[in-house]
């Protein structure tokens, strides 16, 4: 039996889960968000509870930045890989970087404007950004450190026919596009839960609580009647739900294809009636 544990992090928050698959079975054998003060500690409490110190581990790449880089489509493997090098090194001039500062993978898609070139998606990371992520998992079997944006297409219900993208409402918003069940551009927005948890913390003192007030909280639309309860935080929660959803129509009205599925996932996407409320930006 193959198990694997995955752990996310943000800077005040852990979500995980422990998956096992035997042939063509999955299981989530135990699944959690943490809130924390001592990563190191919250960590080790994880592996503990959850029995995986010989697991593999797959945790979440932060702060990473994304490039695009046009590529002739008949080239070698062998000068694909040196064009995209000299390509991350022109950039890297260009902005007065030391290129051997940074890590550095990419991927390979189909040009949905020019058949004659391939796409590259290039993903880079500060070094010292990388071994600070990765250090609190020394003692630990860490398998895999990968974008959240590019891991999540695997939880999607990719139809070949249709065009997606994956609103990955986190500490900052990721916006991810899926043509033909293959990942073709990843757009970071300055908004996300960060936003709305920081400023519910400055009351209530408890991140804890800041995220239980997301999951009660239940947004207005045009549609819906005016809710009894109180919303102590909508004020909070609502601008910023405004700017991704805002952000998000840019998107796909500059799409290359029509995109006919929206997820919306993280964070904020607990939030009562969000869905709702983004289907009156998307008719």
């Amino acid at each position: 039996m193959q198990k694997c544990l995955g752990i996310y992090i943000e800077e005040n928050l852990i979500k995980y889960a422990k998956v096992s698959k035997e042939r063509d079975d999955m299981k989530v054998e135990s699944f959690g968000i943490r809130f924390f003060q001592d990563l190191n500690a919250e960590i080790r409490r994880i592996i503990e509870e959850t029995y995986s110190f010989s697991t593999p581990i797959s945790i979440n790449l932060a702060n990473e930045k994304y490039l695009y880089f046009d590529i002739f489509a008949l080239l070698s493997k062998k000068d694909i890989e040196k064009t995209v090098e000299t390509e991350f090194e022109n950039y890297c001039e260009e902005k007065n970087y030391n290129k051997d500062a940074f890590e550095s993978r990419y991927a390979l898609m189909l040009n949905r404007q020019d058949k004659e070139k391939i796409r590259a998606l290039d993903i880079y990371i500060n070094k010292i950004e990388y071994n600070r992520q990765t250090v609190p998992f020394e003692k630990y079997k860490l398998s895999r450190v990968i974008p959240t944006s590019i891991a999540i297409g695997n939880i999607a219900r990719l139809n070949k026919k249709e065009n997606q993208l994956i609103v990955n409402m986190e500490d900052t918003t990721t916006v991810t596009t899926i043509y033909d069940k293959q990942i073709y551009n990843v757009e970071t927005l300055d908004v996300g839960s960060k936003e709305v948890l920081d400023s519910i913390n400055t009351v209530e003192n408890s991140f804890a609580k800041a995220y239980e007030y997301c999951k009660n909280t239940t947004i207005y639309t045009a549609e819906s009647e005016e809710l009894s309860e109180e919303q102590p935080y909508l004020q909070n929660i609502m601008p910023v739900v405004y700017k991704i959803a805002e952000k998000t129509q840019e998107i796909v009205e500059n799409s290359l294809e029509k995109i006919q599925t929206i997820y919306l996932t993280g964070t904020l996407s607990t939030i009562n009636n969000i869905d709702l409320y983004f289907q009156e930006f998307f008719p």
